[in-house]
């Protein structure tokens, strides 16, 4: 694992399967999508899969695509297309071009990337990573995304589980980020009480990783070196607010229930709502689009 990359810790069996995807893609200069919330580490995804493959020597080229201007980025474009009149050095054969958020790319700026990779073909000379937090295809049933660049950038999706769907992986990463930022900042690490540790745990984490690291950030400055007790926490962890708890939705039965039929009943519930559109059967169940599909295969329903 390269050192740009050290979000990418767990145990997390979802998060286990992305990572070897992610290594066989990487072995590939197939276009990847990589699929997940805000601050869950998709930047981070983009950097490992760069590191794992034979570009890995040349630049790595991240485009914020919530923030650049049409005019911008067709300049960024004519470095990719090895324009004499592009401001974008750094684009060179063999570089990796990361569209983050490539969903917020303006219809403008979607034709012209879609116009590039199409008069490339099949080896425009640069790998083409991208990401995005939102359902491209939902928003190319909207007519808000170009359906020819979806095919493009769509070819092989990762999916990140977001922080609240890995458990098992929250104290990993909170010791993780503890010894690194201490570190960085030559402080003694705070250590986590085991109070303090439980309430992180409840916790959903809507920012993710990014959250996560803030806390960790801000913790090594004000605690270095003590013990974090609950009320040295923010006050949207003390008192739960976007609780991992859930109030009781369901009451079970004293005979008990058929756990495995109930499950896939759900998922064909969600699959009927969703009209057969697995993205959007995921958000509805609360899991990974990866998570959803093996499940699909486990009760062997036909989508």
């Amino acid at each position: 694992m390269s050192d740009s990359s050290t979000e990418l810790l767990g145990s997390n069996p979802a998060f286990i399967r992305l990572l070897h995807a992610m290594r066989m893609v990487a072995a590939t200069d197939v276009s990847v999508m990589i699929n997940g919330e805000r601050g869950s580490g998709k930047t981070s995804l983009a950097r490992e899969i760069h590191a794992y493959s034979r570009h890995r020597n040349n630049p790595f080229v991240s485009v914020n695509c919530a923030g650049i201007s049409d005019t911008a980025f067709a300049a960024l474009l004519g470095g990719a297309a090895g324009s004499e009149k592009s401001g974008s050095p750094e684009i060179s054969p063999g570089a990796t071009l990361f569209f983050d958020e490539v969903s917020e790319l303006s219809g403008q700026s979607q034709s012209m990337l879609f116009h590039l990779l199409d008069a490339a073909g099949c080896d425009p000379g640069f790998r083409v990573l991208s990401s995005s937090s939102r359902d491209l295809m939902e928003l190319v049933k909207a007519n808000q995304f170009r359906e020819d660049l979806f095919y493009r950038l769509y070819v092989v999706p990762l999916d990140l589980p977001p922080l609240r769907e890995r458990p098992e992986d929250l104290i990993v990463l909170l010791k993780h980020f503890t010894r690194e930022i201490s570190a960085a900042h030559r402080r003694p690490a705070p250590h986590y009480s085991v109070s303090a540790r439980n309430l992180m745990k409840e916790y959903a984490w809507p920012g993710n990783l990014r959250e996560l690291h803030n806390l960790c950030e801000r913790m090594a400055i004000l605690m270095a070196g003590k013990i974090v007790q609950p009320e040295d926490l923010p006050l949207e962890i003390r008192h739960g607010k976007t609780s991992r708890k859930k109030e009781i939705l369901f009451a079970l039965p004293a005979e008990g229930v058929d756990l495995l039929e109930m499950e896939g009943e759900m998922i064909r519930q969600a699959l009927g709502m969703a009209g057969g559109n697995r993205s959007k059967a995921a958000r509805l169940l609360r899991l990974t689009r990866d998570t959803l599909l093996y499940r699909i295969q486990k009760h062997k329903i036909e989508v």
